[in-house]
């Protein structure tokens, strides 16, 4: 029952954002920075608090060590995470900021589309480790839950000024907000996948540190963080830190 709802919360976190954005047709840029922020520092301590420590676990993943499947460390993965996002954000354009770096004006149907399928391919991946042995993570699953919201509005501007129906724009929508669950039932039920667990594991994190990174450094911002942004980096700190530990 308890993956299920976190499923729905996924879903629905995604899926709401959109349709808010429709209602009031218009969002605050600095919210949305500001929730940018949040979730930016969030999936950063996730990392470093659960992510990380659970990948040099010796019995962390089902019986079966990362070791006795590849000859590389497993920190070499991360880097490997690192690489896929930056080869994601040629189709993204760092949508997973908060923002898109090439903001055209109008954009078109084509853009859009290669828009969706660079966040749901990054959605997808960040979704495998959201569940273990059948508990959800919860410190990783509300931080995800932040991150989409000021990607969800993106999805649904970049859709809607390529001139589709708010109803098609919500159909897409959709498919970006279900693609963390298929990653993590795929994870779940692919026995294929459980002795690589510290692999996979690896390149999530280095996906989010990517993701992270960048959000709280954009260049696009000043170096100077104000006090506000740093108060919003150490509250999403201590609530990390603050959260249950998560049983792997």
């Amino acid at each position: 029952m308890e993956v299920i709802i976190a499923y729905l919360a996924l879903f629905l976190g995604s899926l709401l954002s959109g349709i808010g954005v429709m209602v009031f047709n218009k969002s605050s840029k600095r919210t949305l920075k500001l929730i940018t922020v949040f979730g930016g520092a969030f999936l950063f301590a996730v990392c470093f608090v659960d992510l990380i420590p659970s990948m040099f676990e010796p019995h962390a993943h089902s019986d079966c060590e990362h070791s006795d499947h590849s000859i590389l460390p497993v920190g070499v993965f991360i880097l490997v995470g690192f690489l896929i996002q930056l080869l994601l954000e040629q189709l993204s354009h760092g949508a997973e900021h908060g923002h898109i770096h090439n903001n055209e004006e109008k954009k078109s149907l084509v853009s859009s589309v290669m828009l969706l399928i660079g966040v749901s391919i990054h959605a997808f991946l960040e979704g495998f480790p959201i569940v273990s042995n059948g508990e959800p993570n919860v410190a990783m699953i509300t931080g995800i839950i932040i991150h989409n919201i000021p990607l969800s509005i993106i999805l649904v501007g970049a859709f809607l000024q390529s001139g589709l129906s708010k109803g098609k724009s919500l159909m897409l929508l959709s498919v970006f907000a279900v693609m963390a669950i298929i990653g993590s039932l795929l994870n779940q039920n692919l026995e294929i996948l459980h002795p690589y667990q510290s692999i996979i594991m690896g390149i999530v994190v280095g996906i989010l540190l990517h993701v992270s990174i960048t959000t709280l450094f954009d260049s696009e911002e000043s170096h100077q963080y104000n006090l506000t942004r740093f108060l919003i980096v150490i509250l999403a700190f201590a609530i990390v830190i603050l959260l249950p530990a998560h049983t792997h």
